[in-house]
């Protein structure tokens, strides 16, 4: 895929269509992967769409290719990174790129090759 078509690609990719590309790596690596159905009924605003628990815990904002965070999100992920947690947004081009399955495969301690792009 040329670097234009991935972006194109990339740009075309709703948020939903990420969330069950990461749900489905998860499941077949044998994660433990919860999405939050509504952030709004969370005690505390701004949390991650997505809890992936393997040989460790991340915690994973999803965005469309140029969603933004809001400044909720932006904030709860600053505490999490600030108390050691592993916290990132998460976009179609990560997706493309192989940078999701990289790192979903070291949380579940899996050859990361096998996501190489």
């Amino acid at each position: 895929m040329t670097p234009a078509q991935h972006r194109l690609v990339a740009a075309k990719m709703s948020e939903a269509e990420l969330q069950e590309h990461v749900r489905q790596m998860c499941a077949g690596l044998g994660l433990a992967a919860q999405h939050i159905h509504d952030p709004r009924r969370c005690w505390l605003p701004g949390w991650p769409d997505v809890v992936i628990i393997g040989r460790e815990i991340i915690y994973r904002e999803l965005k469309s290719e140029y969603g933004r965070p809001t400044p909720e999100q932006t904030a709860l992920g600053c505490k999490l990174k600030a108390a050691g947690a592993s916290w990132k947004i998460w976009r179609p081009g990560d997706l493309l790129s192989g940078l999701i399955g990289a790192e979903l495969a070291e949380v579940a301690a899996v050859q990361t090759e096998l996501f190489s792009a």
